[in-house]
């Protein structure tokens, strides 16, 4: 494998991003089954205290293409670890929220220091690895998001029964801050930026790219289609087969493990497939998963090994996704993924808008139908115009 050529000072590079990319995987998801414990504590409705869900959220996708152009102005290093200190505040505030009113604007802080950290650390690692190792480090660090759902959140469910919830934020603040340190002594030092750009500069560069625009509108028809199926995924286990918060928990877990393995084996795949056919393939076999969950979807073993294999073909999909778009545009890199980061986002709050009235109307068949439609609409403009499938299969 590609990652055992990495230095020892990368291989603790590695580390230190996979660790962060885990901290803020966990601090998205781990809101959720904190929501009761933090309206306890503050004596206010669900309604508001699921703001700290929209504040985070907001403050993520508007923050990360406004921040996005920095990146390619400025040393990524420096802009990382001031995106890492800016979330471990954030965190920080959390922890020691005195009110709800605190405890929103902590998650805000948090939010935006996400939103700053995560596009450089794709694109400083577009910078410093390239080829297979390029390959490898990003199914590695894209790896961590699959298992801060996987394990971070349960961990942290467990943390805020045993102790208090204010426990986990601190925890996460202490991690971050490790991982900060980490990265302070192996981070490579970048060049001297000696042509400056002007702040739109990026977006113009990004806006006469067909090539970029069309992998992006493959990240926005994609995660629309994929949580289409994900943010229904526990209305549906409960309603079809009675299973309550935990048990659907352990499906979710059983994903996020799924997902996790396909992630971090996806060096591999794309080294020996390439970037833009690991999209096509897993993105076409995610269209069959899906076919085969709706005329099963009656019988809980086919829908939990059909969401199995569903988690190892996002997972190997999705990795390659992140990784060919890193790779487009050198110059304009830490832009191109903020705004990679923005649309995961807006897919994300489309799903959920239109989802919801589909699965009143329709339930599980209606939005496992639009999520095909979605999927394969992205495989069709990833593939566009190109003949890489055609020309490998020919080779093998």
């Amino acid at each position: 494998m590609a990652s055992m050529n990495l230095t020892l000072k990368n291989r603790y590079l590695v580390g230190g991003l996979f660790l962060i990319v885990f901290m803020m995987g966990v601090d998205s998801f781990i809101i959720s089954p904190l929501l009761p414990a933090i309206e306890r504590s503050f004596h206010i409705s669900v309604s508001q205290a699921a703001l700290a869900v929209t504040s985070y959220a907001v403050c993520y996708a508007v923050g990360a293409p406004l921040m996005g152009p920095l990146g390619d102005q400025f040393s990524k290093q420096r802009l990382l670890l001031l995106g890492i200190s800016i979330f471990a505040f954030g965190s920080l505030s959390c922890a020691l929220a005195p009110n709800n009113g605190w405890f929103e604007a902590g998650r805000a802080v948090a939010g935006l220091g996400a939103a700053m950290t995560l596009p450089n650390v794709w694109a400083l690692i577009g910078d410093t690895f390239k080829g297979p190792q390029l390959n490898a480090v990003m199914g590695m660090t894209m790896a961590a998001l699959s298992l801060s759902i996987a394990i971070g959140v349960p961990l942290g469910a467990g943390l805020a029964q045993l102790a208090n919830w204010r426990l986990v934020f601190g925890v996460s603040t202490g991690l971050t801050l490790m991982a900060g340190g980490i990265l302070i002594l192996v981070i490579p030092r970048s060049s001297p930026i000696t042509v400056k750009r002007h702040y739109f500069a990026s977006y113009r560069q990004l806006g006469r790219s067909v090539k970029v625009w069309r992998a992006l509108s493959v990240t926005l028809t994609w995660m629309f289609g994929f949580y289409l199926l994900y943010t229904f995924l526990g209305t549906f286990l409960n309603a079809s087969f009675q299973l309550n918060t935990a048990q659907g928990g352990i499906v979710f877990t059983v994903y996020g493990f799924c997902n996790f393995f396909a992630s971090f084996v996806s060096g591999r795949v794309m080294t020996h497939l390439g970037q833009r056919r690991t999209v096509v393939i897993n993105g076409s076999l995610s269209v069959l998963i899906i076919l085969g969950l709706i005329i099963g979807q009656h019988q809980l073993l086919v829908v939990v090994v059909g969401l199995g294999a569903l988690a190892i073909v996002q997972g190997l999909g999705v990795t390659a996704l992140n990784t060919f778009i890193v790779s487009l545009s050198p110059q304009g890199r830490t832009t191109i993924m903020a705004c990679n980061s923005a649309l995961l986002y807006l897919g994300l709050a489309l799903s959920s808008l239109i989802g919801g009235r589909i699965y009143l109307v329709s339930g599980f068949t209606g939005i496992g139908i639009l999520a095909m439609i979605a999927l394969g609409l992205a495989v069709v403009v990833m593939g566009r115009g190109k003949n890489h499938l055609k020309d490998w299969f020919a080779k093998h």
